[in-house]
């Protein structure tokens, strides 16, 4: 009666007080009582019903020794052994579930078949015995995975419920157990109908079970398992939802000590899972983790169910680490599945599921850390489960699809084409084995379909490309629309519409990328962890679209979704690297869009980023080097910082190495690294360059198919640089085939490309060259039209207009020239008029405009407009020598605005215009960083790290100019480092000391006046810039003679000294103690003519500069009053005059000097002892570095060599100089700013001479840069010197500043001495002439007398 009620109600209590009784009873029963067994059977029945409510593993294990007594003691003919056999084979099934002992099953099938091979037919529990045995078959194929068991499973169960009576309260049951049997036997076939079935038998079941009974929860749960099948199989949503309805009412119905519970909660976890993962209701995926882990805690460690349970909870994590990111869940969730393998025996059929879990897992977790070991063993355990898994087992084509995923992912690792090949014939067997109304088989489609677009990636078929978008297609189409993984399809298509358009240039494709991209974009959660490479993508997008049609606003648009994305992306994500890489090619296009030089310096910082998070190994590395090298070349361009061009040819170089032959993208990259090395020749002039430049270019092009929209790129290049090879060869075959590539090239390019009006320019300017070359008019006609089109297609702020428009001047000026039409000539000036006024332009395009509009407008005699033109031009100056250029960079730049200074005071002049420690820390922070410029400067060209020292140099420059905005806006520094007021002008003179600045341009040459009290022009009619050119080159290529020499200095007082000494009011000689002193800054080729020798040197004339003052020079007002401020600022006296004396007598590789060594003998004894001394003959470089330290006069005789190439070069020979030259960077670095010492005496030849015409009004020589370096006086020569009167001149310089206790005045009128000493001596110098160059040989010359100018003239002063 109680065991009754409580199979009614569910009261544990009378199942408690029942098992109570029987046990007493069991103990009053004799052993051999003939009711013991019964007595046995019942209390071991009660105990297995206790087992079941409370999963107390003890009362199973009583049960099952109660009840094998009761077998034991029941005859085998005896009727009642069937019913306790069956019970025992009950108890050992549940003990099986339990504990997983296989045996306890094998023995429990046993039991159960000898019940019912002893019972009869038409027993009334032979229905029930044989849905037992049904239970316990399934149960084995469960464990084993023998299909017959499933079947015979099925068979014995359809026989229990055939035997039912339909009104028998235990069909309900035996139904259950039949619906069981078939689901299972779905999962293991795939048959619909099966699952069909099992569906319906179910809902009778539950239907049929009242809402009390204690089994309900237990059919509900099967019911809730079977709709999640059906909907998993069919993608209906109402299946999972009423899947979820019936598993939550079966938990609701199970108590929380119930045995079951934990799998209910497993299961409901799962379904909420699958809402999740279709609905994208992340509290959905919260509950489900919480409901899963509530099964993991109740379910025991030796449970059998565990490893299933821990699996569900390893999905579910899983999928909360796709959403979030949290790398904590994949740790947990991949500690979960090894827990669930290690939990699951070798032989177990879900093992395969397993292995394939943690594969997954495992390949989730190299995908966030990049970790190889993980990938590779993601491989190993997914092989494992593919190999476990029988061919037809529905769960194959997961699993295979699975292991194509990952061996792609190792493709895309290392490279490895055969891993493609094989993930896509993995996958392709997925597809195949899935079947069409499967859910699953859209998300295996999307993956088919990525694979073959890397196929195409790496191969350039397109045919690979068409499957692609195909696959895609059928997955998008077979993807609901509310569905959480429509997000994935959408971006797949777009990406492969993307290389569509780059493959053929079909604008469609794009638009239709952009707006499946934006669809996945907005589906995608803003915390979905898969959001940022969906931005990334669209950012791409965007950009293609923007290099397509110029909208600025895609352009705008792309920055800002990658900047989401890369925000978005954890500093440790592989991907972060790619994502770095898109936004600095983005950036770069921003630049080049608008000429922002932040947006450049972005660009390359973003990009040095990504090579840096870059493994060698990594495929993609190549693609981020290419990037790199032509984002720096793009700065190259810009800055003309020639080591951002080596760096850019290093990468690309790179890059190209790492890129496999048969790579579709070796093709761009072999482009990249041709522009370079042409835009190297056009630097350095190096035919090598150029010739390696058209060969990688071919290459390019051999290598592209006809149909790829990048064609036109590289056919437009290649024309570019064929074009240039026939400028530097005069190879007339090369222009025709430069204009032959670029006509294919306009015919390759889609009409509303933006890259077309780009394409037209270069095909203007060919055609123009062509008719440079045969005078076809009709090509310059064609050009105008070309380039012209070029220029309407440019919107009016972009940069390339500017060049556009300086070549289309060009070309209408060469139209003038030939129909001499006032309107032709009214175009260009307009045109040139135009490119000087964009500010988005490089300044060197801008600056050469300006130039020849000036002069344009100074034929004209417009000379108010082309003052306005040209000082605007020389205000870009600082733009194009900036401080972050090394300094043979600047020199080069420098070179390209020779003149333009002149021509501006020039016209200014013509155009009626006037020649117009207080704060210690912002103190210390500039000159720690001009420091690290000035340093950083003398690096070597090429870098060996990773990133190149150009950029931190960039970056330290933009510092530096922020530094100094700061500094002007402090009291007292308002004009900081900028060009002299005029009254800072006349601070540079006094009454006896004028400043004369000579300005030499094409339209006029002037002398500026400076006095203390005011400034002045006077024209010089008679001087003339082609005159002085041509003197210049005269005195350059070789020695004048005595009369020729005469005949120049006489020429110069005459247009030039005479006039201005007469202006300033020194018209005699001077017959005093008081010189009046002059110093000269001459401008342009001037530089090198001797101003202070200029006059009638006869015996009774007296118009000479010699007779009326004494002469200096200065490189710039600037420096001299640079050089005045810091003798104003010197922080200790000079009480003690140290000397530095070097004698070279002898040079590595050059003539002796046989006076060398005498000059500094004559030297030490004319010092008084006073004067300490240090004396140093024939020294290395590092010991006259080492005695410069805190000294007063530094002298040296012996050679000095000018580079004419690189001016900075020039250099005083030590002992060491072939491999360790001092030169003038080096004086440079040495800095006496502080301390500046007195005197440098360069007692050698060419100190003062800079053979670089287009370099001289910058002073770059090794006068010039003892000057910068701290000197307060330097002396050199403008030529070569003789070797014996260097003695003599040293002497009488020496001998006056002794005198006057070496005084700063007493520097420059002891050179004035010794000039005019050695031009009124007689006599002659040795047929042989020892000259303190650096010539290799002597040099053969004709005599000459004491009088020579050649001799006294040369000798120059440089300082205050």
């Amino acid at each position: 009666m109680l065991l009754t009620r409580y199979e009614g109600i569910g009261n544990l209590e009378d199942l408690q007080k029942a098992i109570t009784l029987l046990e007493l009873a069991v103990v009053a029963t004799p052993l051999d009582h003939p009711n013991r067994a019964a007595t046995l059977n019942n209390l071991g029945a009660m105990l297995s019903s206790r087992f079941e409510r409370t999963g107390d593993f003890n009362d199973l294990q009583q049960a099952i020794l109660r009840t094998d007594q009761a077998a034991a003691a029941t005859p085998l003919n005896h009727p009642d052994r069937a019913e306790t056999l069956i019970n025992l084979g009950t108890m050992l099934s549940s003990r099986f579930e339990r504990t997983g002992d296989l045996d306890n099953l094998q023995q429990a099938i046993l039991r159960i078949q000898e019940a019912v091979a002893v019972a009869p037919l038409d027993h009334p529990d032979r229905a029930g015995w044989l849905n037992n045995l049904g239970i316990m078959l399934r149960l084995r194929f469960k464990r084993i995975g023998n299909f017959d068991d499933l079947q015979q499973a099925i068979l014995r169960t359809e026989e229990a419920v055939a035997a039912t009576p339909l009104d028998h309260p235990d069909r309900a049951g035996r139904l259950n157990s039949l619906g069981n049997g078939l689901s299972s036997r779905f999962e293991r076939t795939g048959d619909f109908d099966d699952l069909q079935q099992a569906i319906l038998r179910t809902e009778e079941v539950v239907a049929a079970t009242p809402l009390d009974h204690p089994n309900r929860a237990g059919r509900l749960n099967n019911l809730g398992n079977m709709l999640r099948l059906r909907f998993e199989r069919t993608g209906n949503f109402d299946d999972l939802q009423e899947a979820i309805l019936r598993t939550e009412e079966a938990v609701a119905a199970t108590p929380l000590d119930h045995r079951n519970r934990a799998a209910t909660l497993n299961n409901l976890g799962t379904m909420l899972s699958s809402r999740f993962e279709r609905t994208g209701d992340f509290d959905d995926l919260q509950q489900a983790i919480l409901r899963t882990e509530e099964a993991v805690a109740a379910t025991p460690l030796d449970h059998p169910n565990r490893a299933v349970t821990l699996d569900s909870l390893r999905n579910m994590l899983r999928l909360r680490f796709e959403r979030t990111g949290d790398f904590d869940d994949l740790q947990q969730a991949i500690l979960r599945t090894e827990e669930a393998v290690a939990a699951t025996p070798l032989d177990h059929r879900n093992r395969a599921a397993t292995l394939n879990n943690l594969g997954t897992m495992l390949s989730s977790r190299y995908e966030r850390t990049g970790d190889f070991d993980d990938l590779q063993q993601a491989i190993l355990r997914i092989q494992e489960a593919v190999a476990a898994a029988p061919l037809d087992h529905p769960d194959r084509a997961e699993t295979l699809n699975n292991l194509g995923v990952i061996l792609c992912s190792r493709f895309k690792r290392t490279g490895n084409f055969d891993d493609l090949q094989q993930a896509i014939l993995r996958t392709e067997e997925a597809v195949a084995a899935t079947p069409l109304d499967h859910p699953d088989r859209t998300g295996r489609l999307n993956n088919l379909a990525n694979m073959f677009r890397l196929k195409f990636e790496r191969t350039g078929d397109f045919d690979d490309l068409q499957q692609a978008i195909l696959r895609t297609e059928v997955a998008v189409a077979a993807t609901p629309l509310d569905h959480a993984n429509r997000a994935v399809t959408w971006n797949s298509l777009g990406n492969m519409l993307r290389l569509r358009l780059e493959r053929t240039g079909n604008f469609e494709d794009l638009q239709q990328a952009i707006l499946r991209t934006e669809e996945a974009v907005a589906a995608t959660p803003l915390d979905h962890r898969d959001r940022a490479n969906r931005l990334n993508n669209l950012g791409n997008m965007l950009r293609l679209r923007f290099e397509r049609t110029g909208d600025f606003d895609d352009l705008q648009q792309a920055i800002l979704r990658t900047e989401e994305a890369v925000a978005a992306t954890p500093l440790d994500y592989p991907d972060r690297a790619d994502r770095l890489n898109n936004l600095g090619v983005i950036l770069s296009s921003r630049y080049e869009r608008t000429g922002d030089f932040d947006s450049l310096q972005q660009a390359i910082l973003r990009t040095e980023e990504a090579m840096a998070a870059t493994p060698l190994y990594n495929p993609k590395r190549a693609k981020i080097l290419n990037n790199l090298g032509v984002i720096l070349r793009s700065r190259f361009e810009r800055t003309g910082d020639f080591d951002d061009l080596q760096q850019a040819i290093l990468r690309t170089e790179e890059a190209v190495a790492a890129t496999p032959l048969d790579h579709p993208n070796r093709a761009g990259r072999l482009n990249s690294l041709g522009t370079m090395l042409c835009s190297r020749f056009e630097r350095t002039e190096d035919l090598d360059d150029l010739q390696q430049a058209i060969l990688r270019t071919e290459e390019a092009v051999a290598a592209t198919p006809l149909d790829y929209l990048s064609q036109a790129v590289t056919l437009n290049n290649l024309g570019t640089m064929l074009r240039a090879r026939s400028e530097r060869t005069g190879d007339f075959d090369d222009l025709q085939q430069a204009i032959l590539r670029t006509e294919e090239a306009v015919a390759a390019t889609p009409l509303d490309h933006l890259n077309r009006a780009a394409i037209f320019h270069n095909l203007g300017t060919m055609l123009s060259s062509r008719f440079e070359r045969t005078g076809d008019f009709d090509d310059l006609q064609q050009a105008i039209l070309r380039t012209e089109e070029a220029v309407a297609a440019a919107p009016l702020d972009h940069p390339d207009r500017a060049r556009r428009l300086y070549n289309l001047g060009i070309m209408i000026s060469a139209r003038f020239k030939h129909t001499e039409h006032p309107h032709d000539r009214e175009c260009a000036i307009q045109c040139f008029r135009e490119c000087t006024a964009l500010h988005s332009a490089a300044p060197t395009v801008r600056i050469n405009a300006a130039s020849i509009v000036s002069f344009m407008l100074a034929e004209d005699r417009n000379w108010v407009d082309s003052s306005e033109i040209t000082k605007a031009a020389v205000n870009l100056l600082p733009r194009v020598s900036s401080r972050s250029l090394g300094q043979k960079d600047q020199q080069h730049m420098i070179k390209q605005c020779a003149g333009l200074a002149s021509c501006a005071a020039a016209a200014a002049l013509h155009a009626g215009k006037p020649a117009a420690d207080a704060h210690p820390e912002v103190a210390k922070e500039f000159e720690q960083l001009r420091d690290s410029l000035d340093s950083s400067g003398s690096e070597s060209l090429i870098s060996t790290q990773p990133t190149a020292p150009g950029s931190s140099r960039h970056s330290t420059s933009l510092a530096l100019d922020k530094v100094i905005d700061r500094i002007r806006k402090l009291q007292q520094f308002e004009r900081f480092l900028l060009p002299p007021t005029a009254c800072e002008l006349m601070v540079a003179a006094s009454p006896m000391h004028p400043v004369v600045l000579i300005n030499v341009s094409p339209y006029r040459c002037d002398a500026f006046l400076i006095q203390h009290q005011s400034i002045t022009t006077l024209e010089l009619p008679c001087l003339h810039k082609a005159t002085i050119e041509r003197v210049a080159k005269v005195m350059k290529s070789r020695i004048p003679t005595k009369n020729q020499m005469l005949e120049l200095l006489q020429w110069l007082w005459d247009a030039l000294a005479g006039p201005v000494l007469d202006q300033l009011g020194f018209c005699e000689p001077v017959t005093t103690e008081e010189w009046p002193h002059v110093c000269w800054i001459p401008t342009g080729p001037l530089c090198n003519l001797p101003i202070h020798a200029a006059g009638y040197h006869r015996e009774t004339d007296t118009r000479t500069v010699l007779d009326r003052v004494v002469s200096s020079y200065s490189p710039s007002i600037k420096a001299l009053l640079y050089s005045r401020r810091n003798v104003a600022q010197r922080t200790q006296s000079e009480a003690c005059h140290k000397a530095v004396l070097v004698s070279m007598d002898t040079t590595p590789g050059c003539t002796s000097l046989s006076f060398a060594r005498k000059e500094i003998i004559e030297l030490e004894r004319l010092f008084p002892a006073s004067i300490p001394r240090v004396v140093l003959d024939a020294p290395f470089k590092n010991d006259v570095l080492t005695a410069l330290d805190s000294f007063s006069i530094f002298h040296f005789a012996g050679h000095g060599l000018s580079d004419p190439s690189d001016p900075s070069m020039s250099t005083l020979l030590m002992t060491d100089w072939q491999i360790n030259p001092l030169t003038v960077k080096d004086f440079v670095a040495l800095k006496f700013h502080q301390n500046p010492p007195l005197l440098a005496y360069l007692s050698a030849c060419s100190t003062g001479d800079n053979k670089d015409l287009e370099l001289l009004d910058e002073g770059i020589h090794l006068m010039g840069a003892c000057q910068l370096a701290g000197f307060r006086h330097v002396i050199g020569s403008l030529w070569e010197v003789s070797d014996k009167h260097c003695v003599d001149a040293a002497k009488n310089v020496y001998s006056t500043m002794i005198n006057a206790a070496m005084s700063d005045e007493s520097v420059s009128l002891g050179l004035h001495n010794a000039i005019l000493n050695l031009r009124g001596g007689r006599g002659r110098t040795s047929t042989t002439r020892e000259v303190r160059d650096a010539r290799l040989i002597s040099t053969e010359s004709e005599e000459n007398e004491i009088g020579d100018p050649i001799i006294w003239a040369a000798y120059i002063h440089m300082g205050i």
